[in-house]
């Protein structure tokens, strides 16, 4: 299903500061020694950098956050059948149960807008790599929880949980936008799976893999589904929310209680248009040409 639109914070960061950072290794988790030569996964692709967020640490869900992601505050007017706007406040961002939380509050009758949570990475500039997250989903009705990249409308790779449909604990969306053809879905580029004797509620991974043409989708290690439609050609940002609109084609609801999402971990391995091939290269050799780090 097609994302709602959000503002691009990265628009407002300067790029010359941006671009500083990057290059001196301040935001590169690819910048630890011992992973020089880059990280090789279980599908044998080599990805150049890192951020791996783990939200059990010792010192809190909310400072692992740190400075490789932004806690949203946009505000997104809806429209159509939807019955409420989206305002994404830091306070649905928290610590929950030793992990992070992210939530949709409970809607209060006569509100204009369903307070939701929302992260994003620091870093716009992500191109290819597998993307993971350890995660529980909601289990009260009518909200949505994505784990996505995106760039725009039309570069956007989705995983989505709709806490409102049938089977909700085992039923996962996934999404290569624009996932329809003049207004109808288009089953080339979005998937409707229901992974058999999973149970969402519980913690479990969600992964997708971006590679030049293909999105390969897995829980668990076990690949779920692949889609060679409008696979993204363009430098994104990661993003995990939490939201809802009362949309009664989509996210339903509002939620009457707060909905959460609680994530243990976020591992991104990825190339970027900051670290180029020739970089990594020159890096990997000055490192000894070490071994690739098994992921």
């Amino acid at each position: 299903m097609m994302k709602l639109s959000r503002t691009n914070l990265h628009n407002f960061l300067p790029v010359e500061a941006f671009l500083l950072v990057t290059l001196l290794g301040a935001s590169y988790a690819s910048a630890s020694t011992s992973c020089s030569c880059g990280y090789i996964d279980d599908q044998g692709h080599v990805w150049r950098e890192a951020i791996t967020t783990e939200f059990t640490q010792s010192s809190g869900a909310l400072a692992a956050l740190g400075n490789d992601w932004i806690v949203s505050t946009d505000n997104e007017p809806q429209s159509g059948s939807a019955t409420a706007n989206i305002q994404y406040i830091e306070a649905n961002v928290l610590e929950h149960n030793s992990a992070l939380g992210i939530q949709a509050s409970a809607h209060t009758s006569g509100s204009s807008s369903v307070h939701s949570g929302e992260i994003f990475t620091e870093r716009s500039d992500l191109l290819y790599g597998t993307f993971r997250m350890r995660a529980a989903v909601p289990t009260v009705p009518g909200v949505v929880f994505g784990f996505f990249s995106y760039e725009s409308d039309t570069q956007e790779q989705d995983i989505e949980f709709l806490s409102s449909d049938d089977n909700s604990h085992q039923h996962v969306q996934y999404t290569n936008q624009p996932g329809t053809i003049n207004g109808e879905v288009d089953n080339d580029a979005y998937r409707d799976v229901d992974v058999s004797g999973a149970n969402f509620t519980a913690f479990g991974e969600h992964r997708f893999d971006w590679l030049e043409t293909a999105t390969e989708y897995y829980y668990n290690s076990n690949l779920t589904a692949t889609i060679t439609k409008n696979v993204p050609t363009s430098p994104s940002e990661i993003v995990l929310n939490v939201w809802s609109n009362g949309d009664p084609e989509f996210s339903q609801g509002p939620p009457t209680s707060n909905a959460t999402a609680t994530v243990e971990y976020i591992k991104l391995y990825f190339n970027s248009t900051s670290l180029t091939e020739a970089k990594f290269s020159q890096a990997c050799s000055e490192a000894g040409n070490i071994a690739r780090c098994s992921i």
